[in-house]
């Protein structure tokens, strides 16, 4: 879906010389170059949040979303094992891309694997809930294949708990597979408290690499900002002052982040803006094709279909050219307590029967003609 309107949007910005207007002090540069302003005041305006913050990947957005919420911990240094950490823990799905379950371990924060549901892939709020303890800091939710999760269900779990250990606790909204899914009306990655969009080449729309991050809570939004472009760099020149004493406040919300450089360029931006104009007709193609296929939508949903996910029986009833007309594939992720990484934490390698069951069975479809 590259086009002739994206060579143009990246001729603009090549004729204007400059392919970044970021910089990492407080200034207006802070916030970046002329394309990356008007794509967030776009993406605010299209998916009806108050902020959107442009990053470089989906990932990076995921990393500054944790950063946000203060995962921040003091690590033992003498630890082996993970589950020997006196530290947070984020509630995350094991069937999933990676990041969504690493990241927290970048904070020295405990991801803590619940089921998913079997029908729609997503956590499945029972095992959320048995998941949860005092130690829980966020839930890291995945919108699988295009299907919103459970929003209703996890947030109520999320408030009950928050209200009941006396600390927030965060849902974060991994929508990178369903951009323009809606749930009760409202889009996929806007239903929690903090949600994060791809726009990696093989998402619905792209820009080679980037992502977006949104929420409605101001604090956050800052905090999102600081942890994307060197926040120790510009907090002193935000007028805010290392004094723990007499400003607490201020320094709990800024000072204590360390930022990275997770910014998208004004080339990525340019593409995107365009791109985004093209969602409507992207999402109407893939939802037309849905109709061959046997997947299961929730009530009150609206599916982006970034994959039409069945089991294998279901596929092989199917019509065999089908099998030429899209591409297909049997196997999604092997469930992610058993890759190496927490193979070598010491996580339970049989935890997740449902999600074990799922990719035993699952096969995926999707156009030829998408990326």
């Amino acid at each position: 879906m590259i086009g002739k309107e994206e060579r143009a949007a990246v001729l603009r910005v090549m004729d204007r010389g400059i392919l970044s207007g970021y910089r990492g002090c407080w200034d207006r540069s802070f916030c970046g170059g002329q394309e990356i302003k008007a794509l967030e005041r776009e993406w605010e305006a299209y998916f009806g949040v108050k902020h959107a913050i442009a990053c470089n990947s989906a990932t990076s957005g995921l990393w500054m979303a944790c950063a946000a919420i203060g995962l921040q911990q003091h690590i033992p240094c003498n630890f082996d094992k993970i589950k020997h950490y006196d530290v947070s823990e984020t509630i995350v799905s094991p069937y999933s891309m990676t990041c969504s379950a690493s990241i927290p371990l970048h904070f020295g924060c405990k991801p803590v694997f619940a089921d998913i549901e079997g029908d729609y892939y997503y956590l499945d709020p029972n095992s959320v809930e048995k998941a949860i303890s005092e130690r829980t800091k966020a839930i890291i939710v995945v919108d699988l294949f295009g299907q919103p999760y459970d929003a209703d269900a996890i947030n109520s779990i999320a408030e009950k708990y928050s209200k009941k250990y006396g600390h927030k606790i965060y849902v974060i909204e991994d929508a990178a597979q369903a951009i323009g899914a809606k749930c009760k009306g409202k889009y996929a990655g806007t239903l929690g408290d903090i949600g994060v969009y791809s726009l990696n080449v093989h998402k619905h729309i792209h820009c080679g690499e980037g992502g977006v991050v949104v929420t409605d809570n101001d604090e956050l939004a800052m905090k999102i900002r600081l942890a994307m472009n060197h926040s120790e760099a510009v907090v002193n020149d935000m007028g805010i002052k290392y004094c723990k004493a007499t400003h607490p406040v201020s320094y709990h919300l800024y000072e204590s982040i360390i930022g990275m450089n997770m910014r998208m360029t004004e080339l990525q931006a340019a593409v995107a803006r365009e791109q985004l104009k093209k969602l409507e007709g992207i999402l109407k193609s893939v939802r037309e094709h849905a109709k061959y296929f046997p997947v299961k939508v929730r009530p009150d949903c609206e599916h982006a279909y970034y994959r039409y996910a069945m089991t294998y029986s279901e596929w092989t009833k199917l019509p065999e050219e089908w099998h030429y007309m899209y591409n297909w594939k049997q196997h999604y992720i092997t469930p992610l307590y058993k890759l190496p990484l927490f193979q070598s934490l010491g996580y339970d390698q049989n935890q997740c029967p449902v999600c074990e069951e799922v990719e035993e069975n699952i096969v995926l479809a999707w156009l030829r003609e998408t990326p």
